[in-house]
């Protein structure tokens, strides 16, 4: 059984580069450097969640099994147990923008309701 290796959140936040990246997701450290090339979604998509959690943003894409499965071959580390508490800010984030998309998706069909209502 191997130590977890832990790394400081101000660590992670040093790698954002195609050259050099990293991201968070589910407290999980993972360096995706060598996958950056690879990535179905290009460069973009990955460098737009380098250095930070990206738990939202890999969750809300709906990646395959396998996908899931091949990120285990990038995982580094855990985050710090000290900076967790930072980590769950984004997803608290997202889960508020969900929120706000399902309040206008009501909003709209009430509108639409009333409008093509025979």
């Amino acid at each position: 059984m191997t130590a977890t290796t832990y790394i400081r959140l101000s660590e992670v936040e040093k790698h954002t580069t195609e050259d050099d990246l990293w991201f968070v997701k589910d407290r999980k450290v993972y360096d995706i450097t060598k996958f950056v090339d690879q990535h179905p979604g290009g460069a973009d998509t990955l460098l737009g969640v380098a250095g930070k959690d990206g738990t939202s943003d890999f969750d809300a894409v709906g990646h395959s099994d396998t996908a899931i499965e091949d990120l285990a071959r990038y995982y580094i580390g855990d985050i710090h147990p000290d900076d967790a508490d930072k980590v769950p800010e984004a997803v608290a984030k997202a889960a508020n923008n969900y929120f706000g998309i399902t309040v206008i998706m009501i909003v709209i069909a009430i509108c639409a309701f009333f409008i093509f209502k025979p």
